[in-house]
C-alpha cells in the first residue's frame, strides 16, 4: 500500500495520506496544485507529491 504527502522545496507540508486524492487536496489547499480544463491533476513547481510504500512511513514523519 502506497502513502502520499505534499513536498515543497523537498520538505514535507503536509501529514501522510493513504489515498492520493486526499495529498491532492491538500496540495491545492496550499496553493500547489490545480485542475487543468481536462479534469487533471497537476503539482505546480516547487512542490511535488511524494509516494512511498507502507512499510517505510513513520508516524513521525
Amino acid at each position: 500500500m502506497l502513502f502520499y504527502r505534499v513536498r515543497l522545496y523537498g520538505k514535507p507540508k503536509g501529514p501522510w495520506r493513504p489515498v492520493k486524492r486526499q495529498a491532492e487536496r491538500d496540495a491545492l489547499e496550499l496553493g500547489l496544485g490545480e485542475y487543468d480544463e481536462w479534469g487533471t491533476f497537476f503539482v505546480n513547481v516547487p512542490g511535488e507529491i511524494e509516494e512511498l510504500h507502507q512499510r517505510f512511513v513513520t508516524c513521525g514523519a
